[in-house]
């Protein structure tokens, strides 16, 4: 329990770098690009966030657990740690010949060429961050540091390089160093720790650890995709007004949701390695979680439906008066999402539910898109908003659904899994 409060700690620090630094380099950034390449910068990171989850490959929740088993064993250790970051390297390398090819055959995007490419420094630097491995070993405090530094630097960075609107490439530029220099420093800092072996990987390794995570990649990557395309599809829906009001709560609604990214991190390696070694401290663990999870999403939640008029008066100002509603719709999204992380990534997956977790979340994003289209054209940003709430909600209840038929409950000792725990961790 100590690291884990430990690594609760850092990475609640780190969590408020994450979302400190845009907020303080945004109104600079909106007033001296303007909104045409403030739009530009802004659409050449959400192509490139694709990417990010591509190289990522859900290897935080793949890899992290293989780690915390082994985490005694240098050879086994050692040889996680390479397979998994050749793989991402591959994956990495391959995506941006993908952007290449993009940028060189599709007209819209060939304009977009020059500032993808920089962009995607900032895939090669997820690459070279393998926060899978720190959260395995349950030892965050260098890797927090390096990439806290990097984000503390890019403020200045933006205020000093990025005077005009010609000076998109610059802040794209700037934000695609963070992650990269942080990367290259982490790289270095793990070198001369010397506690890894090099071991070598095959093209036939590559493609086992590709498919050992394709069910997760496939789940999350496709949460990430209707996550962030749900004010594209409402552009084309219901027009720019809507889709920026609702992007205004959305940001908001997602900078409350990485809150918790902290104690998610945290909890998920310390439960996959009590449910290998010791499943009765696993649940008796995760039944504190429910509670301090429950209750933190819970204040989010209601602070977020009370206080929406005042922080839309003072982020946004007297034009995004209708996100006031928008943002209450979705204040309790927060709420679900809460409890859908603690029933499919801190249970479902530690139990080797990997493909009922998957199904969940692929069968969400058909339903948000379809809902989207429907109530998108009814009732615009409001619909869309709505939108979020009902899919978030069903995500929560079919997860808990599930654990009930599979015989697993949060508050009492569950019965045993077919396949449980353990199984696919070596």
């Amino acid at each position: 329990m100590a690291s884990f409060r430990k690594n609760f700690t850092i990475l609640m620090t780190l969590q408020v770098s994450t979302y400190l630094a845009p907020l303080l380099t945004l109104p600079w950034l909106t007033r001296v690009l303007g909104p045409a390449e403030y739009g530009r910068l802004s659409f050449g990171m959400a192509f490139t966030a694709y990417f990010i989850s591509i190289t990522n490959y859900s290897f935080s929740l793949t890899a992290t657990p293989k780690i915390s088993i082994n985490r005694a064993s240098r050879e086994q250790r050692s040889k996680i740690f390479w397979e998994t970051i050749v793989t991402q390297a591959a994956l990495a390398f391959a995506g941006l010949f993908v952007v290449i090819a993009l940028t060189s055959f599709i007209p819209y995007l060939e304009e977009y060429r020059k500032l993808l490419l920089i962009g995607y420094g900032m895939a090669i630097g997820a690459m070279l961050i393998p926060t899978w491995y720190f959260q395995g070993i349950e030892d965050l405090g260098m890797l927090s540091l390096f990439v806290f530094i990097g984000r503390a630097l890019s403020i200045p960075a933006m205020y000093l390089f990025v005077h005009e609107r010609e000076d998109v490439y610059i802040a794209m530029t700037v934000n695609a160093l963070v992650p990269l220099l942080s990367g290259i420093s982490i790289c270095t800092y793990l070198y001369f720790r010397r506690e890894l072996d090099f071991a070598p990987v095959s093209l036939s390794t590559i493609r086992g650890r590709l498919k050992d995570g394709w069910a997760v990649f496939m789940a999350t990557s496709v949460v990430d995709i209707y996550a962030s395309s749900n004010i594209v599809l409402l552009t084309f829906i219901s027009g720019n007004v809507a889709a920026g009001y609702f992007a205004a709560a959305d940001k908001l609604i997602r900078a409350a949701l990485n809150m918790l990214s902290p104690l998610k991190t945290a909890a998920y390696p310390r439960v996959s390695f009590l449910m290998h070694h010791a499943k009765d401290d696993a649940f008796a663990f995760l039944r504190k979680m429910f509670v301090v999870q429950g209750l933190i999403v819970s204040m989010i939640s209601v602070c977020i439906f009370f206080g929406a008029p005042l922080a839309v008066k003072l982020l946004y100002g007297p034009k995004f008066l209708p996100t006031v509603e928008v943002l209450r719709w979705m204040a309790f999204v927060p709420l679900m999402a809460g409890l859908t992380d603690l029933f499919g990534v801190q249970t479902m997956l530690p139990l080797g539910m990997k493909a009922q977790f998957s199904r969940v979340l692929i069968a969400s994003a058909v339903l948000n898109f379809s809902l989207l289209a429907v109530l998108a054209k009814l009732f615009g940003e409001q619909g869309a908003a709505a939108t979020a709430l009902i899919v978030e909600t069903m995500a929560a209840a079919a997860m808990a659904l599930t654990l009930h038929l599979q015989g697993v409950s949060l508050l009492k000792r569950p019965r045993p899994i077919t396949g449980g725990a353990g199984s696919g961790t070596t």
